[in-house]
């Protein structure tokens, strides 16, 4: 494909009576138009030069100002909200880390793309985002910021440059995997930026590990929710598994995790700014299309009594945080409850730039430009990715024994294969899910849960995943590190 060229042109009007030059613009707007190449379109209200796609590691979305939080402290991402489209209702397609983040690149659900779980190959035959804009002409650079995202696993397939300088190994100071804060990630972006300039399109892919556990953000930020900040709290495996704390004590230490949490939130916002300062300094935010997403959200307490992700699909772990800001904030402080999945991302972002995405993915392309579609015409899925070897039985597909999900409008069915059980709540009036819906339905509600259970039955039977393996170079390395997350028994 040709290379991309940085020379925007005015829309195109009729020939009769142009300059030389006019006509050469609306040729060559013609000519780019025809190959799909982005940088040719207008300035103004057109497709953006850049791509800066920032994803938040288990940020639950009900832990941020501008998405209702009053308590928690974001006042960068609020700010960015103001100028941006916020999506209030995204949902993840699975609550682990590589398994998302595959989804968010690929637009297809894992049981398409194959990725059952952190620790397993991306398969080649995917086609992923950094691909396909480096073949429309792009520069492409990816900053891990954990281990989960690590090269070895393929995931970093069409980046020119991907930067995974972990600084925190394993067991210093209560990490769970090798991994780097997110004042690390920024340094590792301004060094890249600084020696490579700034090119004629970029795509930039920040990954910030920071709200995981063990929850432990730097000072001044520990103390911003707890005056004690970690002092006294057991680790996570003894608030689990004590049997000599008795439940008040527990439920004191789960407060207390949440505010540490909290402050995890909080330092991540604060060097998001900063982030985002220097793009803007660089004069790559203006020109840029950013989204900010979360790959899941967090367990805290919520179900069951634990601290995790990946066992369950319940709105703590499957609501995501969804941000889209547009060149120049056009459209800012737009609020969006349309129902969309993190696999929209990449056929939206494709649709701005004027790029067709993948054939057969299971995304739909989000029209940012115009009216949201009504609440009950989306119909998405999810599906958990624990437990791990003992459910893994099912020979069509890793996960279809584990727990999984439909929501359409603003009723959400919950099938747990291995356990049995089906659930359904209406998230309009219990957004929390504490009101199981089929303990006592009515036949409207008997209906509904049996219109749902066909969907989300259907949507498991189609499970046709590209082949994965689990890593087996230094595979003792890995799962040293994944046990230690609870990715792995």
């Amino acid at each position: 494909m040709a290379s991309i060229s940085r020379h925007p042109t005015a829309p195109r009007r009729a020939l009769a009576g142009r300059t030389l030059a006019a006509w050469l613009a609306a040729a060559l707007a013609a000519v780019c138009l025809i190959l799909g190449i982005p940088s040719c379109a207008r300035r103004n209200g057109a497709r953006p030069r850049h791509v800066i796609l920032i994803s938040l590691d288990t940020a639950r979305a009900d832990h941020f100002g501008f998405l209702g939080n009053p308590a928690v402290r974001t006042p960068r991402l609020d700010a960015i909200a103001r100028e941006s489209i916020v999506f209030e209702d995204c949902m993840t397609a699975a609550p682990s880390t590589l398994a998302s983040h595959t989804s968010l690149f690929t637009g297809k659900y894992p049981h398409h793309h194959g990725v059952p779980r952190n620790g397993f190959m991306v398969n080649r035959e995917n086609q992923m985002l950094p691909e396909i804009l480096k073949q429309a002409g792009f520069r492409t650079a990816g900053f891990a910021g954990s281990f989960s995202l690590d090269s070895r696993f393929d995931f970093a397939q069409g980046f020119d440059h991907y930067d995974e300088e972990y600084d925190v190994f394993v067991g210093e100071g209560g990490a769970d995997q090798n991994q780097r804060p997110a004042e690390a990630v920024n340094a590792a972006v301004k060094r890249y930026l600084d020696q490579t300039g700034v090119p004629d399109h970029l795509f930039l892919f920040v990954h910030y590990f920071d709200p995981h556990q063990p929850y432990a953000a730097p000072a001044p930020f520990d103390t911003l929710y707890d005056p004690a900040g970690r002092k006294g709290l057991p680790t996570m495996r003894e608030l689990k598994k004590s049997p000599a704390l008795t439940a008040e004590a527990r439920e004191g230490f789960a407060r207390r995790f949440e505010m540490q949490y909290a402050s995890e939130i909080t330092y991540l916002d604060h060097h998001l700014g900063r982030l985002l300062d220097d793009l803007r300094e660089r004069g790559i935010l203006e020109d840029a299309l950013l989204v900010i997403t979360s790959d899941h959200g967090e367990n805290l307490w919520d179900h069951p009594a634990q601290f995790d992700h990946g066992h369950t699909v319940y709105q703590s772990t499957m609501r995501a945080v969804c941000v889209m800001r547009l060149p120049r904030g056009e459209s800012g402080g737009t609020r969006r409850k349309q129902l969309i999945s993190n696999v929209d991302v990449l056929p939206t972002l494709l649709g701005e730039l004027g790029l067709d995405p993948p054939r057969g993915i299971d995304g739909e392309r989000v029209r940012l430009r115009e009216p949201e579609a009504p609440l009950a015409s989306r119909t998405r899925f999810g599906q958990a990715t624990k437990p791990w070897q003992e459910v893994e039985t099912d020979p069509r597909w890793t996960n279809l024994r584990k727990s999984r999900c439909v929501c359409q409008g603003r009723f959400k069915l919950i099938q747990t294969p291995w356990l049995g059980t089906e659930e359904l709540y209406d998230l309009g009036s219990d957004p929390d899910e504490r009101t199981d819906l089929l303990k006592d339905p009515s036949p409207r509600v008997a209906a509904l849960a049996a219109s749902l259970r066909r969907k989300l039955e259907h949507w498991a039977a189609s499970a046709k995943p590209l082949p994965s393996r689990f890593e087996p170079a230094q595979q003792e390395e890995t799962i040293r590190r994944l046990k230690s997350l609870g990715y792995i028994n």
